[in-house]
């Protein structure tokens, strides 16, 4: 089967309470995403956008139904209101979930700035 038509993840009949208020929130849900697919969820506010994509992340087990999703694929979520840590600005948030990339920039940046250094550029082992 070709990818764009292997079902990765399924919903099947999810319900679910809120049990504070006895509010349902999702009755009797159906989903399937093919691999690759792109999609949105749109609705009202308290209509139960939120709780649907935290039990497809698998953050809300407090469900009726099943999800499934195929071997080897997951969902990551972020929330609409993520907990950051106060000690840090926003550019040191968002540079520590990319930290890689920050390294390879710092290397980048290292090895031009030797190009210009006499030391380097005079030296062919060194700028081999």
């Amino acid at each position: 089967m070709a990818d764009d038509k292997k079902i990765i993840f399924s919903m099947v009949g999810v319900s679910k309470t809120i049990q504070q208020t006895q509010k349902q929130v999702l009755k009797n849900i159906y989903l399937s995403f093919f691999y690759g697919a792109k999609i949105g969820i749109i609705g009202l506010n308290g209509s139960g956008k939120s709780t649907l994509l935290k039990i497809i992340a698998g953050l809300d087990q407090s469900y009726q139904g099943n999800v499934v999703f195929a071997p080897g694929y997951s969902v990551g979520y972020l929330p609409q209101e993520p907990q950051l840590d106060d000690d840090k600005t926003v550019c040191q948030v968002v540079e520590e979930g990319v930290q890689y990339i920050v390294d390879a920039l710092a290397e980048y940046e290292e090895i031009n700035n030797k190009f210009g250094l006499p030391e380097y550029y005079e030296n062919e082992d060194k700028m081999n």
